[in-house]
């Protein structure tokens, strides 16, 4: 989809002109004159990017990027400030994700705004509803500790780096050569953001290696800036192309320290939201295809991962095996000792049965007290020697019980139904293979209670296609 810009301008002959030069570029471009125009756009669309301007007669640019930043509809929005030298540190203060000079060429505009719609797509949709400026706590970088990587074109300027910096944020600086830097990435210690230079000892090494680190799985994750000479604008725009978050000139002294430890502090705290948001999104992940009480897979991830392994069953002629298993008169134990006493008994069923089962299956709770196993690549005989050993491992040792419960120990026993794929079945689709086999061990586990309980029973192939 088309990301959405927002620009913001007093003139407008600017506004014309960056709409003409964003919209060529294929992006879908609102204009607002004022701040009221802009909070009324807001309230009609969201946008991917605000890009604000000057020359607005309701509102000091500095202090409209602060209240933006602020404001809970502008979460997780990038804003761009265009502004002249003197107005750099200020915006940046106020929370600008970059601060653009007025005559910036076309090439670094549209870098800086890819990158920047870049980092967002990468963090969106986890559902969060803090603002951007709710996850920027300077407190907990301070606490974090961060550790920063200085891979510079010389010793001199990497100690120089390191001295100004570090009177400013409170980050672990390590001083790399790029050898080095993609060593500590492969034996998983990255640095939490990178520093580089982008032409370390030849041109563009430092470029080389940025792509390098953006590509292997120990560090491609971390935050990057790149220093350039300041008369290469080109490679700037290549660089955050790149993937690099930021540039910095390569001599940072003077009122340029303070600019470039704000723009690696806003960067690292860019990292480290984008490591919580991906942290919650495996957290919700987990427990969408868990089970919360056992911690086994549940139905929804194992029915789907069935009709997986059908297909490939198919694919290559495998066969492979299904065993559904219920827990005998488990009703009995709920009504006798209480519901916490049944919660204990299913979830050390559940580690017995994860334990017997290895990595030969998957083991997944089907419902209530019923168990599903998939074994892969199986025949009869095996699969029925497995379904066995279950059976036995529930049946010979009593789950003992909490104080809460009662106390002692409770005895119990497992029906077990299996089924295979038969070659009745290559024909069919694979959610069908996977529905025909689940049926029939179902039916084998009724035929098992049935006849008594606490026993295996093997599906027949008659009429099972």
């Amino acid at each position: 989809m088309t990301a959405r810009i927002l620009v913001v301008d007093g003139q407008a002959t600017n506004r014309i002109t960056l709409k003409v030069r964003l919209t060529a570029a294929c992006y879908q471009v609102t204009t607002a004159a004022s701040a009221q125009q802009l909070m009324d756009e807001l309230a009609r669309i969201r946008p991917n990017l605000i890009l604000l301007g000057g020359d607005l007669h309701d509102a000091g640019l500095v202090e409209l990027c602060q209240t933006l930043g602020e404001g809970r509809d502008c979460a997780g929005i990038p804003i761009v400030m265009i502004a002249d030298d003197d107005q750099r540190l200020a915006g940046l203060r106020a929370g600008a994700a970059a601060v653009l000079a007025p005559g910036i060429d076309e090439q670094m505009l549209l870098a800086r705004i890819r990158g920047l719609l870049r980092d967002c797509d990468q963090t969106a949709g986890v559902g969060l509803a803090e603002s951007a400026s709710a996850f920027d706590h300077r407190g907990d970088d301070a606490a974090y500790g961060g550790q920063v990587t200085l891979v510079a074109d010389s010793i001199g300027r990497a100690l120089c780096w390191k001295h100004l910096l570090g009177q400013r944020l409170p980050y672990s600086f390590v001083i790399n050569d790029p050898e080095k830097a993609l060593g500590a990435a492969s034996m998983g210690q990255a640095a939490d953001l990178y520093l580089i230079a982008a032409n370390i000892e030849m041109q563009g090494d430092g470029l080389r290696l940025l792509s390098e680190l953006r590509s292997r799985t120990g560090s491609r994750d971390a935050a990057f800036v790149v220093a350039t000479d300041s008369q290469a604008p080109d490679i700037s725009a290549f660089a955050l192309d790149l993937g690099a978050g930021d540039v910095l000139p390569l001599g940072l002294g003077g009122t340029g320290t303070e600019a470039a430890a704000l723009t690696l502090q806003a960067q690292m705290s860019r990292k480290l939201r984008g490591d919580r948001q991906r942290e919650d999104a495996q957290r919700r992940m987990l427990w969408a295809m868990t089970d919360p009480l056992t911690g086994l897979y549940n139905r929804r991830y194992a029915m789907p991962r069935l009709t997986e392994l059908a297909a490939d069953s198919v694919r290559h002629d495998r066969r492979f095996a299904v065993l559904i298993m219920d827990l005998d008169y488990f009703k009995r134990i709920n009504d006798t000792y209480g519901h916490p006493a049944g919660d204990a008994v299913l979830s050390e069923i559940a580690r017995r049965l994860s334990r017997t089962v290895g990595d030969r299956g998957l083991v997944s709770r089907h419902g209530g007290e019923e168990f599903l196993v998939i074994l892969p690549d199986c025949d009869e005989n095996l699969a029925c020697t497995l379904a066995e050993r279950l059976r036995s491992t529930v049946e010979t040792r009593p789950i003992l019980l909490s104080n809460l419960s009662g106390g002692g120990a409770v005895g119990i026993t497992l029906s077990v139904g299996v089924a295979l794929m038969i070659s009745a079945y290559m024909l069919l689709e694979p959610e069908a293979v996977a529905q025909h086999v689940l049926e029939r061990a179902d039916r084998a586990l009724i035929s098992a209670k049935n006849r008594g309980r606490n026993r295996v029973m093997l599906a027949s192939t008659r009429h099972a296609a």
